[in-house]
């Protein structure tokens, strides 16, 4: 018999939670009461997390509802029937992301890292906000990563349809995108809905599926780097460790709008979650307004404008 809980009354939304920091996410939320709605592509591996879930945490409150926040009409269609079936809200967490991989675009043609890691949250987020209770603390978490600090932002060629594709890159400015939203986010949110906090978390390092399942190019071909990776491997953070710092920004007492969380290690790669390094183009106004402009044009979905 798992531990048993008191459900809260607080809801979360936690995309990605079928795996990896996701599913470490919802099960500390599931263990601090809340009900956690599971946003997820893959049905069957959803609903094996939640299976697992309930066997670890009894009685908690466990839903999934299918998202691919890399499409538009899927973000559009998870938002209306969260609105139809569940209704109230009170912390969002976009967590669901992909790393470093090849060239590839959805089906409005935006490349698909900058979609699923960014524009998906941007879409979900102003889709959602209707639904955050009013009447008590709320809060929008968005996961980053310490590869944002190497991100640029283009704001003339954000899909890379001119600029030669390099997947890193790729993957960092989508981060760097996030964390840039983020704090216009806030912004906005303080003048007209002062009840939400809008704030990010990274993991660090974290041993977790998708640098090797979505990012290919991250996985080492050499047997120099094969030998270096079993070696390392031990040493990196396992998921739960990795997402003390998103629960952190999702529960603790104390944080503020426009805060960014990660490990307190060396370099921020491990260890207890303590405030860190931001890149400073994510914290330019400028930048914030400009992004938010091209990204309200890309998704269709206006707000807080």
């Amino acid at each position: 018999m798992g531990r048993v809980v008191a459900v809260t009354g607080k809801t979360a939304v936690i995309t990605g939670a079928n795996a990896g920091l996701g599913f470490e996410t919802a099960r500390a939320l599931a263990r601090d009461g809340y009900r956690v709605v599971m946003a997820c592509r893959n049905a069957d591996r959803a609903r094996d997390a939640r299976q697992r879930l309930l066997a670890e945490v009894a009685g908690c409150d466990l839903r999934v509802l299918p998202l691919d926040v890399s499409e538009p009409a899927s973000v559009r269609a998870f938002a209306a029937r969260f609105a139809d079936e569940v209704g109230a809200l009170d912390l969002l967490v976009n967590n669901a992301g992909v790393v470093a991989m090849p060239l590839s675009r959805n089906s409005a043609g935006h490349e698909m890292q900058m979609a699923t890691n960014y524009l998906g949250a941007f879409a979900l987020t102003g889709l959602l906000l209707p639904c955050f209770e009013s009447g008590r603390p709320c809060r929008i978490v968005n996961v980053g990563s310490l590869a944002h600090r190497l991100g640029r932002l283009d704001f003339d060629d954000l899909n890379w349809e001119r600029t030669p594709y390099r997947e890193f890159q790729g993957y960092a400015n989508s981060k760097l995108a996030l964390l840039t939203f983020t704090r216009e986010l806030d912004l906005r949110l303080a003048r007209s809905h002062n009840n939400i906090l809008a704030l990010a978390a990274h993991p660090g390092f974290a041993a977790t599926e998708i640098m090797y399942k979505n990012g290919s190019t991250l996985a080492p071909t050499s047997a120099i780097g094969r030998w270096l990776n079993d070696r390392l491997s031990p040493l990196i953070p396992k998921p739960a460790d990795a997402a003390r710092a998103t629960v952190l920004a999702a529960t603790a007492a104390g944080v503020q709008g426009g805060d960014y969380y990660g490990p307190g290690g060396p370099l921020e790669i491990a260890g207890r979650p303590a405030p860190a390094r931001l890149n400073r183009r994510a914290a330019v106004p400028e930048y914030g307004a400009r992004l938010w402009q091209l990204s309200e044009s890309l998704t269709g979905v206006r707000y807080l404008s």
